[in-house]
């Protein structure tokens, strides 16, 4: 191997470093007891800001369809999907899937959807022993979805599940991060095989196989739409020979992986007759946001971008509505891209958002000293 160019294939002079990736942390007794409060107020406030953007997106397609979301409790993308499709209320059903510890903010959104969905009398059921291909979660579904009479499917997935860490054989890449103790730098370590056919199956494999495993027990499918971010396009980033390798921090290393399942299978299925979409994103902040290593520090130097630029950030909720208003155009008006972008509005950053974080620093005098742009 030629020697390495990238300034994200080396640590950066006076930043400490910190191997791994960010750790799964156990919630305290006060944010247990908070979760309920907490979940409410984040279902409200979601669909607030939604209610008040509905007469730019056209949701009407959502009357007397059968919608299965995959992933969709919590603050993340799939909680605005469901938020938006309980306040909307003309879907003939819709079901949640979800693998939530009790203990846990997801579980107590869940929760609040179940009784707001009780309290209008719109069809729901959520079910939290997670997605399969087979065995009883799969039976449970199936045995909902014929209750409900969903003979035909729209199908959402935006399960988050993978792992951050190097392939082997490859080279480290180096990610800056902040905490409370100031700018550190994870370098990412590798993954066991294990890990590595986990981070592929579960976001990648198991979401596009589940579509034909519906059909194969009799329920249609309308749409499969699945959720991605531009990083998993950045082949350039994965090669250790060139400059780029790396800048997509843990994307560059493992975080693609499920989502080449994604773009094969959507790429297979164009022309077909089937809607199947796999829409891109820009950064959300989500709860798996700070367990990607930098995901935040992605997210807040990408905020002082935009700021600097004059570019409006587009946030979850309405993100939540965009894909909605993609798919329906898919459904009812012949939309037939593929690939939707709801992230146009900050791609012409990313060049420029590479150099920042390669010169990010501790030096105070420094014009890229962290905390001047973040």
């Amino acid at each position: 191997m030629t020697e390495l160019t990238s300034p994200f294939a080396k640590p950066f002079p006076g930043v400490p470093v910190r191997e791994g990736a960010p750790p799964l942390s156990r919630p305290t007794k006060e944010e247990i007891a908070a979760f309920p409060a907490e979940a409410q107020q984040l279902l409200d406030q979601t669909w607030t800001e939604q209610a008040s953007l509905l007469d730019q997106f056209n949701l009407d397609w959502l009357e007397g369809r059968h919608v299965l979301l995959a992933g969709a409790t919590g603050p993340g993308l799939g909680g605005a999907l469901a938020t938006a499709i309980l306040g909307v209320g003309k879907v003939a059903s819709l079901t949640l899937l979800s693998r939530d510890l009790k203990k846990s903010l997801n579980f107590e959104t869940g929760k609040v959807m179940e009784a707001q969905a009780e309290k209008s009398g719109l069809r729901f059921r959520w079910l939290n022993d997670g997605m399969a291909l087979e065995g009883r979660p799969l039976e449970n579904l199936l045995a909902t979805l014929k209750e409900n009479g969903a003979e035909r499917v729209v199908y959402f997935n935006t399960v988050a599940a993978a792992l951050s860490g190097l392939l082997p054989g490859m080279p480290s890449v180096f990610v800056k991060d902040v905490d409370e103790e100031g700018l550190f730098q994870w370098q990412l370590t590798p993954l066991d095989e294990k890990a590595i056919e986990v981070t592929k199956f579960v976001m990648g494999e198991m979401a596009v196989r589940f579509p034909q495993v519906l059909e194969d027990n009799g329920i249609a499918v309308e749409a499969s739409v699945f959720a991605d971010w531009r990083g998993s396009l950045d082949k350039i980033g994965r090669d250790p020979n060139q400059r780029e390798y790396g800048r997509q921090g843990a994307y560059s290393t493992s975080l693609y992986l499920p989502k080449e399942s994604l773009q094969a299978y959507t790429r297979e299925n164009y022309g077909s007759g089937k809607v199947v979409m796999d829409i891109f994103y820009p950064i959300m902040r989500t709860r798996a946001l700070p367990l990607i290593p930098g995901g935040m520090t992605m997210a807040n130097i990408t905020d002082t971008l935009m700021a600097k630029e004059g570019i409006r950030p587009v946030r979850v909720p309405e993100l939540g509505l965009g894909a909605l208003d993609r798919v329906g155009k898919a459904l009812t008006e012949g939309y037939d891209n593929p690939f939707p972008r709801l992230d146009s509005h900050d791609v012409p950053l990313d060049e420029w958002f590479y150099e920042v974080v390669a010169h990010l620093n501790n030096n105070e005098d420094s014009d890229f000293y962290y905390k001047r742009w973040m």
